[in-house]
């Protein structure tokens, strides 16, 4: 059986290099899957050529999104913001859904594919969420598991995992706010916090704002999420 080939995007640092976190390779080569890293390009022929060459598209976490994405000025709280990578990945999510690929968008990847949507964000929680914020931005390991999300029933992420309700970790100051047409909300966190949204108009288009990645080893919500993905790429694949 021929494995499936997940692409996987790459954080700009300071302009000049590039960097990933080990387990968003790791989890997919553990459960089954052929990491790709797919490095910023902008000529679109060849954003296009990459996609020829993937079942499935991983959007990783890093930078603030540019806030004239989702048409709104920047906040004082607004942290470093890489432009060049929001288009590159803007370019690469159009394509992936014309393509109709499965897609898995982490944090940062999740607050994009909201944006394709028309949806907007929280640029800072903190400061513009409002009172009973629970921690979202966690300083303590990544596999220690901060909070619990509560799931739909009825959606996709629902049907993968099984539960109601999971445990998961956060790293984020930013969520996504109002939600674009084409998806819907697929767990909070006790606050009211975005934590997962999914396509309404594609089989497996999914956005977490936490990191299943880093969690999969012990935590079955989290390795089903990801074993879900790949066999998506599987089933593309065929």
């Amino acid at each position: 059986m021929t494995l499936p080939i997940i692409g996987i995007t790459t954080e700009v640092v300071d302009g000049d290099h590039l960097e990933l976190s080990a387990s968003f390779i790791y989890s997919i080569s553990k459960l089954g899957g052929i990491p790709l890293l797919l490095p910023k390009v902008e000529d679109k022929k060849v954003i296009k050529g990459q996609l020829e060459h993937v079942d499935a598209l991983f959007l990783t976490g890093g930078n603030d999104i540019n806030p004239a994405t989702y048409g709104e000025n920047p906040h004082p709280k607004l942290e470093n913001v890489e432009a060049g990578r929001d288009e590159y990945e803007l370019e690469l999510i159009h394509l992936a859904l014309e393509k109709d690929l499965p897609i898995l968008g982490i944090c940062r990847g999740s607050q994009l594919l909201n944006s394709v949507a028309g949806g907007t964000m929280y640029q800072d929680l903190d400061s513009e969420y409002g009172e009973g914020l629970i921690q979202h931005r966690q300083t303590s390991n990544r596999d220690f598991l901060n909070h619990k999300i509560e799931i739909f029933e009825g959606t996709k992420l629902h049907d993968i995992t099984g539960v109601t309700e999971m445990s998961v970790n956060s790293f984020h100051h930013q969520a996504n706010h109002d939600i674009g047409a084409s998806f819907e909300v697929a767990a909070v966190a006790p606050d009211g916090v975005i934590e997962a949204i999914e396509s309404k108009e594609h089989d497996f288009v999914i956005g977490l704002q936490f990191h299943p990645e880093d969690a999969f080893e012990f935590n079955e919500p989290s390795r089903k999420i990801m074993e879900a993905f790949i066999k998506a790429a599987s089933d593309d694949k065929k």
